[in-house]
């Protein structure tokens, strides 16, 4: 019966192992993220694995030889627990399998904003850090403005929308 597995990567090999897996002719999912983030003082949108280090393959338990799985590129080996591999739940992979949009295998993590006006939020980056303020709007792509009590006056500042966290 075939069934998922988790399989560990080396570092930063999670693509060469996907595709020499692949190659082999083996079902492999590696689910991917797409993120924002900051890079040379500027925030970017960047697609990065899922689960950094970790894809998952599907397997037969009892006529498929798993032992190329050990000697590819990229694997540092199956997940196992007690010595053995153990089987992703099924229901776990369908969860993530309803998750990926489209066929690039890629969930959306960009961070639409939702956080409603009005909601209080903690300044987590900047010279503000570690104060509360009340999150009023959406400025641009990346930037957001809250209200921030400063001597006793509400002060309307504007900061990178990755400086706050509800």
């Amino acid at each position: 019966m075939k069934r998922w597995y988790a399989a560990a990567c080396k570092p930063q090999q999670d693509e060469r192992a996907e595709l020499n897996l692949a190659a082999q002719g083996f079902e492999v999912l590696r689910p991917l993220a797409k993120l924002r983030k900051r890079r040379r003082g500027k925030v970017c949108t960047v697609i990065e694995s899922l689960f950094p280090r970790y894809l998952f393959i599907h397997l037969d338990d009892e006529g498929e030889n798993w032992a190329p799985i050990r000697s590819t590129r990229g694997i540092a080996g199956l997940v196992r627990f007690g010595g053995r591999a153990v089987a992703v739940p099924g229901r776990m992979m369908h969860d993530i399998r309803c998750r990926l949009q489209g066929t690039d295998c890629c969930v959306d993590l960009t961070g639409q904003n939702t956080i409603a006006p009005g909601a209080r939020v903690t300044i987590h980056d900047g010279p503000f850090t570690g104060h509360e303020a009340i999150f009023q709007a959406t400025k641009g792509e990346d930037r957001v403005v809250v209200l921030l009590n400063i001597m006793q006056q509400t002060q309307r500042i504007t900061l990178q929308e990755t400086a706050i966290a509800q």
